[in-house]
């Protein structure tokens, strides 16, 4: 029987349908079996990829194999508490984690904490990149490290401030008077410790290129880089204590330290997974770590004697027999954040994001890669205010090093500019003004905006000097030098009055004017007015 032509067409369509799902069906199956096979050949055991920009892998691989972690003595892995394991490195602050386990204040709060004590021996060496990976990858559940590291590659939120260095952190160097010195030298630090954003910054601050203006000497440690130093492999060199004082053996000099440049500040990082899957876990640590503040600063001794007791003497450099003096040289230049400095700081975030809108800033104008995700992200400040709201955690007493601040309305009380030192003068210094008028042009604000307000707003030891200029044009009749330095010190108060209207203290500013030179006085040229129509900055340091 023959079909007619509709049938015959509509059998045809339907046979192309199905050869065509047939088609696609096959297609899929061999792209996710070709999709397999790749991820079985390049999938690598232990390693993850170093995050880059909002999240997203590079190509270089971290290994994730985390140095087993120190337990308490009270420690039970059969107790059914849960463990808590946070990585740090020896620093006096730090050493909180070591009087928790040793006063059993973990167990009491209901977990077991464990410690990866970086470079106590080589089983325990950690690359910046590795600890950031394993925080981010959620095997450890904190991370104590520096905000600017949070900055460069977000591994986790920040759930506490544990301190501000306050001359831990120094910068030294042979033949250099200024900041503006450095320029054409060879400066050595850690590389991606905190050692290298103390470079860059004090680099923006006298706006000198990391690239192209000095040239960088990495090394692996600060021991390392104080030891390239002084085998006159580099001019200046950037670390912490003790290692930097070592820089003396080749005649090296302090040039700049945190106690005046306020930028280093140390973080509890807490891993985003142990934050969404145990809350609770993370309020008991946290309620912990302000017990053991707490115990510190009301029982020095004690403390001391419980860190020394943890042992590793030698890495720590606490020990039984001077526990509390050598404590004490660990504190003296971190100004330690109490739960009432925590509250204050969680209360009120913008200063915190502020520090690290500027260290994304500062790490970017040096090239190196930053993520753009939400910076306000990166702060949860509730496990603090929930630590705050209970009593028994408020401490009755201060700690050793009871200056920090991380207000731009510094305390100056006690410091005296009677014996400053220039520190630097800062590259920007010519502003322009609205016509007749001492008041500042949009675009000067946004200058001071950008080269000076950062500085001041995390130093407790720069002042600024701001020395105003005027021209001398030719007038009928002449102007005199009242005139003059009248509108040259009124150019230079609107400069401090502005700075003043963002925050920064009155107090620290040293205000002055000056004349032209002799041979530009009642001039017509307007080239040479404009020579002598600036305000010059310079950040100056002081003592107490």
């Amino acid at each position: 029987m023959k079909m007619d032509r509709t049938r015959i067409i509509f059998v045809a369509i339907i046979a192309f349908g199905l050869l065509a799902t047939c088609g696609i069906i096959s297609f899929n199956l061999i792209n996710s079996r070709l999709d397999s096979d790749v991820v079985e050949v390049t999938s690598i055991p232990s390693e993850t990829p170093v995050s880059g920009n909002n999240g997203q892998p590079s190509q270089e691989t971290v290994n994730l194999d985390s140095p087993e972690p120190i337990w308490g003595p009270d420690y039970d892995p059969n107790d059914g508490l849960p463990a808590y394991v946070c990585g740090a490195d020896a620093f006096g602050s730090y050493f909180t984690l070591q009087q928790m386990q040793m006063a059993g204040l973990d167990v009491e709060n209901g977990f077991h904490l464990g410690i990866v004590p970086f470079d106590l021996t080589d089983e325990y060496t950690v690359t910046e990149d590795q600890r950031t990976a394993l925080l981010d990858a959620g095997q450890w559940d904190c991370l104590l490290t520096t905000l600017d590291s949070v900055a460069l590659s977000s591994p986790g939120v920040i759930t506490a401030i544990v301190d501000e260095s306050a001359g831990a952190d120094q910068l030294w160097g042979r033949d250099i008077e200024t900041i503006n010195d450095l320029e054409g030298k060879r400066i050595t630090f850690s590389q991606g410790s905190v050692g290298e954003y103390f470079v860059y910054y004090t680099l923006n601050m006298a706006q000198l290129s990391p690239r192209s203006q000095v040239t960088l000497v990495p090394q692996d440690t600060v021991a390392d880089a104080v030891a390239a130093f002084n085998d006159g492999q580099a001019d200046v060199v950037s670390g912490w204590e003790p290692d930097i004082y070592d820089a003396e053996q080749s005649g090296g000099e302090p040039l700049l330290s945190s106690e005046q440049l306020r930028i280093v500040m140390d973080v509890i990082v807490t891993s985003r997974q142990t934050i969404s899957e145990d809350p609770d876990l993370v309020q008991n640590f946290h309620n912990a770590w302000f017990a053991a503040l707490k115990k510190q600063v009301e029982d020095f001794d004690t403390a001391a004697a419980q860190i020394a007791q943890w042992g590793n003497n030698d890495w720590s450099y606490v020990y039984p027999e001077s526990a509390s003096d050598d404590l004490t040289l660990w504190l003296e230049n971190v100004a330690q954040a109490d739960l009432g400095d925590n509250a204050f700081v969680m209360r009120d975030t913008r200063p915190i994001l502020q520090r690290l809108e500027i260290a994304r800033r500062v790490w970017a104008a040096s090239d190196v890669p930053v993520p753009n995700d939400n910076i306000e992200d990166l702060v949860n400040s509730g496990f603090v205010l929930r630590a705050a709201s209970q009593p028994s955690l408020q401490p009755l007493a201060d700690p050793v090093n009871d200056t920090f601040s991380i207000s731009p309305q510094l305390d100056v009380g006690g410091i005296s500019t009677d014996a400053a030192a220039t520190l630097a003068v800062l590259p920007c210094r010519t502003f322009t003004f609205l016509p007749e008028s001492t008041e500042l042009t949009l675009e000067s604000r946004r200058i001071l905006d950008s080269c000076v307000v950062p500085t001041l707003s995390q130093s407790i030891g720069l002042f600024l000097r701001v020395r105003g200029s005027s021209a001398w044009p030719a007038n009928d009749p002449p102007w005199t030098e009242a005139d003059i330095l009248e509108v040259a010190e009124g150019r230079a108060q609107s400069v401090v009055d502005y700075l003043v209207s963002q925050g920064i203290d009155p107090a620290r500013f040293i205000v002055e004017a000056t004349l032209p030179p002799e041979d530009h006085w009642n001039t017509d040229d307007p080239n040479i007015q404009a020579q002598d129509r600036f305000v010059e900055l310079t950040l100056v340091t002081a003592g107490r």
